[in-house]
């Protein structure tokens, strides 16, 4: 019974030091890497917003509304020309590219200039499929510094030039709810790209941006 326990805590420290491990690895990605204010940015062609939750009557969340208006204001600096948005639109009853967009078009962004993702699940496939779909091998990411971190670890990692920016514009309520659920999001984000070699769920056939 002895050797059980001491094998278990065993167990538990090596997992401890793993998780910890694999965490500052992805992390340390970002050092220094973090653009804030859009006067900061290189001009580059096309950048990729990532999702975030739609209330149900087609609303952005606080999180997501901060990453399309920092699209916005990146677009009238003609600091890039086209935007991907990236999301999930599994199901009939939830869509949230096609919101994304609405939200872009109803600020005067030409609905031409935007591309439609609907199968970026998470922030890999994202990555992953805006080089694959897409053909883009320059992009600026933007998304909050939680999950940037994470973005910018992905993108180095499957070889796409990119530039991140933080979109942190508020104090966010679930923030801290979100920094550690963002831990577990970077040990699946090592597992998928180190150790599965995955490729996202979906892929599909190849779209111009024009």
């Amino acid at each position: 019974m002895k050797r059980v326990i001491v094998s278990l805590i065993f167990l538990w420290i090596l997992w401890i030091i793993s998780f910890l491990g694999i965490n500052h690895y992805v992390v340390s990605f970002s050092d220094d890497k973090l653009i804030y204010g859009i006067e900061n940015l290189e001009e580059t062609r096309v950048w990729l917003v990532f999702w975030a939750r739609v209330y149900s009557n087609g609303i952005p969340s606080p999180i997501l509304r901060d990453r399309l208006d920092t699209a916005l204001k990146a677009y009238e600096d003609k600091k890039i020309e086209r935007i991907i948005v990236s999301g999930d639109n599994s199901t009939r009853y939830y869509d949230e590219p096609t919101n994304m967009k609405a939200y872009l078009v109803d600020l005067w962004v030409p609905e031409e200039h935007i591309y439609i993702d609907y199968a970026g699940f998470d922030t890999f496939d994202s990555i992953y499929r805006s080089n694959y779909i897409f053909s883009v091998e320059e992009i600026v990411l933007f998304t909050q510094d939680y999950h940037l971190k994470r973005a910018i670890y992905i993108a180095e990692r499957l070889w796409i030039s990119a530039q991140w920016m933080s979109t942190d514009l508020q104090d966010y309520r679930d923030i801290d709810y979100f920094e550690r659920r963002e831990m577990f999001s970077r040990i699946k984000a090592f597992l998928e790209i180190e150790i599965l070699k995955s490729q996202p769920k979906f892929l599909g056939e190849k779209i111009e941006i024009l």
